[in-house]
C-alpha cells in the first residue's frame, strides 16, 4: 500500500509514525511525504531567527504516544521535547548539524523544563523523529523535498505532481500547514497604495519569512495585530538588531542597538493577548470540569438536551467555579471549598457570591474579560502600560496557584469537551458562527494561547524604552500625503512601512497553496458550510467528515482513501494548531491514530 502524506510538519509526522506502528506487518507499506522544507515543515524550519520562540513549555511538547492513548492504536513511548534536550539530541546535534551547531549545543544545554525552546530546535526535534522512523522503517519511509502541485483522482487512488515527477499513491493524507493567501479587495489597495508611492506594505505572513532588512533604524512601523506573530517581531526588531535586556531586580530594561525601528502596534481591543503563565503543572497534571465531565455530556447528548448555548452555560458556570476555587486558596479566604461548590451549583452566580461577601472584591466578570480596560481619568498608553504590568504580575503567580492564571490554563485543558460537542453536531448554525466562532474563539486566543511571559516582559521593557507603542483602539490607518498615518490625540505620525502582524487565515477561496488551488480545480475538495433552520454558518476550512477526517468532495461525497487534518480544516475542526501535550491523551495525536487505524483497515 502506497501513502502519499502532504505536509512533514509535526501533524504529517505522527500519522506517518502511527500508520507505521499500528501496521504490525499487515500490509506492505510505502509512505512518501512530501515537504519542500522536510520534516518541521516550513514553520519549524531550522534555518530561522533563534529570537523566535515556542509558545509551550519544553516538557509539554511531544509527537510520542503513550499509555494515555485512549482511541486504540499502538503506545510507542519516547521523549517529549525536553527530555530528547538533555538526552539523545547531543549526539544528533554533533552527527547533523553543520550550520549553527554551537548555539543548539548552547540551547539544549540550558533549557528547562518549564522554558520554552526556539522554534528552530522544535524543528530539529521533528527532525530526529523522523529519523528514527527511517532507522526503524527504512524501506517503507520516503521523504521528497519538493512541493506538491497537482492531486488527480486515479481508478485506484491519487495521482501527486510535482515539478519533477509523477506519485501513485493508494491513500492521500493532506496535513499542510500555515499558507499564504491571494490578495483580498482590501489588500490590493493596500499593496496598490504602497507601490505607487514606494512604501512597504506586508500581507499576512509568518514572521519568519519577512525581510525586515528594508526598514531601516529610527523609522516609524506601523504593525497591525496584538497576537502572536506581533510577538515575534518584538524579538525581531530589537534583539536580532543588537539590542539587549537586562534584569534589574526582577524588572527587564531594554538596552537599544540605535537599529531598532520605533514600531506603533494596535488592534481591535488595543491590548496584547495574556501571556502563558508560569508553569507549575508536571507530567500529565490537568484542570478537571465539574459540569462537562465525559459522563455529563454523553448523558445529556442521549437526552437531547445539549444545545451550543447550554455548552456554553456549562462552561462558564465551570470556568467561575473552578476560579472562585482558585480565589480562596489564593487568599486564604476562610470558606470551605466544597461548601461553597454546593451552593455555587445549585444557585445563580450572583445569589452564590450574596451568600459570600469575601469573593465580591474578586468578581469574575466575561464583559471585563473582553474589554478589561476603563482609563477615563489617564490616558490609553498609561493604562495599557497598567494593563500588562497586571498581566505579567498575574502570569507570575503559577498556573496552579494563581486564580486568574490557573483558571486561563484550565480552558486549555478543557478543550476536548468543545472538540466533542463539534463532532457530535451540538451548535446550530447560528450557536456555531455568533457562539463559538464568533465570540469563545477570539475570547480564548486572548487568553489562552499567548506568548511566553518573558515576551511580554521585554514587551514591558520596550514600551519604557519609547521603541514599542500601543495605539488606542480603534486603530484607524489612513493612507495619506503617500504615506501611513495615524492620528494620535495631539498630533499624526506617519510611516512608510505597515505590517500586518497575524498569519494568514485559512482559506479556501483565497489559498494559494498550490496543491489546495489544484484540488478545487479537480473538486476533489469543498469548503465547510452548514445550514438548517436558525441559518447558514460557511468557513473557509477544507470540509470533511466529523470523526475521520475523511474528505468530502465537491459533489458531497466522502472520499475514502482520503484524509485531511491540521490547519486546512480550521474551521470544521476547533484549535488545529495546538502541540500534543504529553500524558494528557492529547486531541491531535488522538486524530493521527484514527487516521491511521482507517487507513489500514481500509478495503
Amino acid at each position: 500500500m502506497k501513502i502519499g502524506i502532504i505536509g512533514a510538519g509535526p501533524r504529517g509526522l505522527s500519522v506517518a509514525e502511527r500508520i507505521l506502528y499500528n501496521n504490525q506487518g499487515r500490509h506492505s507499506l510505502e509512505l512518501i511525504l512530501f515537504d519542500p522544507e522536510g520534516p518541521g515543515g516550513r514553520v519549524w524550519r531550522l534555518n530561522q531567527p533563534p529570537e523566535l520562540l515556542m509558545n509551550s513549555v519544553s516538557q509539554q511538547v511531544t509527537l510520542f504516544t503513550d499509555e494515555t492513548l485512549s482511541s486504540g492504536g499502538t503506545v510507542m513511548p519516547g521523549p517529549n521535547l525536553f527530555q530528547w534536550s538533555k538526552g539523545p539530541a547531543t549526539d544528533y546535534i554533533e552527527q547533523t548539524v553543520t550550520k549553527n551547531k554551537q548555539l543548539f549545543i548552547e540551547e539544549i544545554n540550558r533549557l528547562e523544563k518549564d522554558q520554552q525552546s526556539t522554534r528552530c530546535l522544535y524543528g530539529l526535534y521533528q527532525r530526529w523523529f523522523f529519523s528514527k522512523l527511517q532507522e526503524e522503517f527504512p524501506a517503507s519511509t520516503q521523504l521528497v523535498y519538493s512541493l506538491v502541485k497537482k492531486v488527480s483522482k486515479e481508478k485506484d487512488g491519487f495521482l501527486l505532481q510535482t515539478d519533477h515527477q509523477s506519485y501513485p499513491v493508494d491513500q492521500l493524507i493532506l496535513a499542510s500547514g500555515h499558507w499564504e493567501n491571494d490578495q483580498t479587495e482590501e489588500e490590493r489597495a493596500w499593496v496598490d497604495y504602497a507601490k505607487k508611492n514606494d512604501l512597504l506594505y506586508q500581507l499576512p505572513s509568518n514572521p519568519a519569512d519577512v525581510d525586515l532588512s528594508k526598514i531601516p533604524p529610527k523609522e516609524n512601523v506601523f504593525l497591525r495585530g496584538l497576537g502572536l506573530s506581533f510577538f515575534d517581531y518584538v524579538g525581531l526588531f530589537t534583539v536580532s538588531r543588537g539590542g539587549h535586556f537586562e534584569n534589574k531586580k526582577g524588572k527587564l530594561v531594554y538596552h537599544p542597538s540605535d537599529k531598532e525601528p520605533i514600531v506603533y502596534s494596535g488592534s481591535r481591543r488595543g491590548l496584547p493577548y495574556y501571556p502563558r503563565g508560569r508553569n507549575q503543572k508536571q507530567g500529565g497534571a490537568m484542570a478537571w470540569p465539574r459540569l462537562l465531565t465525559k459522563e455529563n455530556l454523553e448523558q445529556w447528548h442521549r437526552s437531547g438536551l445539549l444545545t451550543g448555548e447550554t455548552f456554553f452555560d456549562y462552561l462558564k458556570k465551570d470556568a467561575e467555579l473552578f476560579y472562585y476555587k482558585k480565589i480562596i486558596e489564593e487568599h486564604h479566604l476562610p470558606i470551605s471549598r466544597k461548601t461553597f461548590e454546593h451552593d455555587f451549583l445549585s444557585l445563580s452566580s450572583e445569589e452564590c457570591l450574596g451568600k459570600y461577601p469575601a469573593l465580591l472584591p474578586y468578581k469574575w466578570s466575561w464583559s471585563w474579560l473582553e474589554t478589561p480596560l476603563t482609563y477615563q481619568d489617564e490616558s490609553f498608553a498609561e493604562a495599557s502600560r497598567a494593563f500588562i504590568e497586571g498581566q505579567i504580575k498575574e502570569a507570575e503567580k503559577g498556573n496552579c496557584t494563581g486564580a486568574l492564571t490557573s483558571t486561563f490554563d484550565a480552558l486549555k485543558d478543557w478543550r476536548d469537551p468543545i472538540r466533542q460537542a463539534i463532532e457530535w453536531h451540538v451548535f446550530s448554525a447560528k450557536e456555531y458562527k455568533e457562539i463559538l466562532w464568533g465570540w469563545f474563539t477570539h475570547l480564548n486566543s486572548f487568553l489562552t494561547i499567548g506568548p511566553p511571559v518573558i515576551r511580554t516582559k521585554e514587551l514591558a521593557a520596550l514600551i519604557d524604552a519609547g521603541i514599542f507603542h500601543l495605539i488606542e483602539p480603534p486603530l484607524d490607518i489612513q493612507q495619506k500625503q503617500n504615506r501611513y498615518v495615524i492620528s494620535l490625540q495631539d498630533k499624526e505620525i506617519s510611516s512608510r512601512y505597515l505590517i500586518e502582524a497575524r498569519l494568514p487565515q485559512t482559506s479556501f477561496s483565497h489559498s494559494s497553496n498550490p496543491v489546495i488551488k489544484n484540488l478545487k480545480e479537480n473538486k476533489l475538495v469543498r469548503p465547510f458550510s452548514f445550514s438548517d433552520n436558525t441559518g447558514s454558518y460557511h468557513s473557509e476550512a477544507i470540509d470533511v467528515e466529523r470523526g475521520t477526517n475523511r474528505v468530502i468532495d465537491a459533489s458531497g461525497k466522502i472520499q475514502s482513501g482520503f484524509y485531511c487534518y491540521g490547519i486546512p480544516v480550521e474551521g470544521v475542526d476547533w484549535l488545529t494548531a495546538a502541540a500534543a501535550r504529553p500524558y494528557t491523551d492529547p486531541w491531535n495525536l488522538r486524530q493521527a491514530d484514527k487516521i491511521a487505524q482507517l487507513i489500514l483497515t481500509d478495503k
